[in-house]
């Protein structure tokens, strides 16, 4: 059994691994430590995990059934468990998804069966001339945001029932300026409805489910009043005193709960800077 420490990084959610190596098979002993520290601090984050897609693929899978996603032109070649994020080009077109969290949202949430753990590592991180490292991702927990909301808009929101929408994730891109299309497999399951307040399967906690990048609509209001109730939720969410921000380095690996937070892309890096990640996903169970 490896000694492991748990480091918080003293924000609202996340806590750094130290002492585990993640290219072997961890003990059960080992793993039952991480497992216990990442429904605690709802993101997790280890240094220096010179990873292969193999060892990727063992150890989240440790966390439940990685889901195989349609989305085929973002796809690792020879790993349909992995899913790319790249802005690097091969014969004029992307290697990955290139836009991927240029919007607040939750991973799959457009999904009957949402993602339950997502784990993301960096294979190339985009560097400065001076080694700051671009391309920060921004992440904030929805478990305290919803601890913090009013007690009448706790009340307002029971019950409440939003449709999650990949198709409102592309109209936004498509208004954003970027060109971006998806394949029929996923057109043809392209929205699912979720409780506003989720209540996490694992910890039990209360978790706002309401993003700027999937949620189009709340059911059983007027059109307006959900419209502005998005807006008044998701601003909420994304407030400073819920965050924390990843700054990566080659080789990290982050993983957290896509039930109990949101995360953000920063892009803020030119695309002669490359960046690639692989990411595997958890099915919700």
């Amino acid at each position: 059994m490896s000694t492991l420490q748990i480091k918080p990084t003293g924000t609202a959610l996340g806590a750094q691994v130290i002492g585990a190596d993640l290219t072997q098979p961890l003990d059960d002993a080992t793993f039952a430590q991480i497992h216990a520290a990442f429904y605690q601090y709802e993101l997790l984050y280890f240094r220096g995990q010179e990873l292969s897609d193999e060892d990727h693929i063992r150890f989240s899978a440790r966390f439940g059934e990685l889901r195989k996603l349609k989305i085929t032109k973002q796809l690792h070649v020879n790993h349909p468990e992995i899913f790319v994020i790249s802005n690097i080009k091969q014969n004029g077109q992307h290697i990955g998804s290139y836009d991927a969290g240029i919007f607040w949202h939750t991973d799959g949430a457009y999904l009957a069966n949402p993602h339950a753990v997502s784990a993301l590592r960096a294979l190339q991180v985009p560097v400065r001339e001076d080694g700051r490292v671009l391309g920060d991702t921004h992440f904030v927990s929805v478990s305290k945001a919803y601890d913090t909301l009013p007690q009448a808009m706790k009340k307002r929101l029971d019950g409440l029932m939003a449709v999650q929408s990949i198709m409102h994730r592309l109209k936004q891109t498509q208004e954003s300026g970027l060109k971006k299309d998806y394949n029929d497999a996923v057109k043809a399951d392209p929205e699912a409805t979720h409780p506003v307040v989720r209540v996490h399967p694992v910890n039990g906690r209360k978790c706002l489910y309401v993003t700027e990048g999937y949620t189009s609509r709340i059911l059983g209001i007027p059109e307006d009043e959900s419209r502005d109730l998005i807006r008044e939720l998701t601003a909420h969410c994304i407030k400073p005193e819920f965050g924390y921000s990843h700054n990566w380095r080659q080789h990290d690996l982050v993983m957290w709960d896509d039930c109990s937070t949101q995360h953000k892309a920063t892009f803020d890096y030119p695309e002669s800077l490359p960046r690639l990640m692989h990411r595997t996903t958890v099915v919700a169970a």
